[in-house]
């Protein structure tokens, strides 16, 4: 079995690494975690104690998850290079709310059976996926003056490096003269930039807007600006199929109160920003409120976009995966409650 494993490794170079280190969780990991019930009788749900995804922290500062019989426990901050979907394989979280479908994918091709259950955040003309900072008196003026200069990023993928490379090769540009320099902390490119370590940041939001608020930077691009297409921010959210199948009706129930958070952060921004700043320990206005899908369902176009620019980039060969695999829409949200809207405006 261990040879026709390690075959099948041969297939996807790429993912060897993601494989080696789930094996290491699986065999060296600690012992699994049964997620309980709280002393009030809500379901444990444990999650990555959140940096970007606001919609989280908005259905818990609200109450939407108890409404659906669920209690958020926030774990703490993932160690570098280990992933959620890392963290789902040892069991000590079980939904994961970061990542895009490239991530899900990969994780799948290595063996881990996770699957998208709701999507997240989308990309927009006003609040970007990414934004692409210099500093105010630096000479870049474009993202195509990029080869030749350091670029700061959180670690390599489809939306950092990723991005870049599309973006210079569709112009006929030379992608391999940009030297990426890692910095995995959030804020730390920012500041980088700002000391001339780096030349550009690829800043996810809400980091973005936090430098540009400061002030000493000045941007020079976003993914709006290189996809024109919200599907170029589509994040994703859900579980491992296994969770799935003990557990349908806080899947459920959590794509409810995930749905309603998505769909109250557009009719509520201001209160919504409010709520992130204060979990982030931010200045209010130093926070952009990521735009959110406000589809229940997963939209299979978005998904193809993501597919199609993966196997451009090499993540997988064409026809190793099927991008029906990775999601499902078997959660879609029930209505939301008429009352949402005037949540922010009545207090809670």
């Amino acid at each position: 079995m261990k040879k026709r494993v390690m075959r099948n490794l041969k297939r996807f170079p790429v993912l060897t690494v993601v494989w080696v280190a789930l094996l290491a969780l699986s065999l060296f990991g600690c012992a699994k975690k049964e997620t309980t019930v709280s002393e009030s009788g809500l379901f444990k749900l444990r999650c990555v104690t959140q940096t970007t995804a606001s919609e989280t922290i908005i259905a818990d500062h609200l109450g939407f998850f108890a409404d659906e019989g669920i209690e958020i426990v926030y774990v703490g901050s993932l160690g570098q290079g280990v992933s959620q979907f890392q963290a789902i394989a040892q069991g000590d979280i079980d939904v994961f709310t970061q990542g895009h479908i490239t991530n899900v994918v990969q994780a799948r091709l290595a063996g881990l059976k996770v699957i998208n259950v709701a999507p997240g955040f989308v990309d927009d003309p006003e609040n970007h996926h990414v934004t692409y900072l210099v500093r105010e008196d630096s000479p870049i003026r474009t993202l195509a003056d990029l080869p030749g200069h350091k670029v700061g990023i959180g670690g390599p993928g489809v939306c950092i490096d990723g991005f870049i490379r599309v973006y210079l090769e569709d112009r006929g540009l030379d992608y391999t003269a940009v030297e990426y320099i890692t910095m995995p902390q959030p804020g730390q490119p920012e500041q980088a930039v700002l000391q001339g370590l780096i030349d550009v940041t690829t800043s996810h939001s809400p980091f973005g807007g936090v430098a540009l608020a400061r002030g000493g930077v000045r941007k020079i691009g976003s993914t709006w600006d290189i996809f024109q297409s919200p599907s170029a921010g589509l994040a994703t959210r859900g579980f491992s199929e296994d969770f799935i199948a003990k557990h349908p009706d806080i899947v459920q129930g959590w794509s409810n109160a995930m749905y309603r958070a998505r769909v109250f952060s557009k009719t509520n921004p201001e209160y919504a920003k409010q709520a992130c700043a204060d979990y982030l320990g931010l200045d209010v206005a130093d926070i952009s409120v990521n735009v959110y899908d406000q589809h229940k369902n997963y939209e299979p176009e978005y998904v193809q976009q993501w597919f199609d620019l993966s196997e451009r980039l090499g993540y997988w060969n064409k026809g190793d995966a099927s991008p029906e695999d990775c999601y499902t829409n078997a959660f879609v949200p029930k209505d939301v409650p008429a009352s949402d809207a005037n949540i922010g405006k009545q207090g809670i």
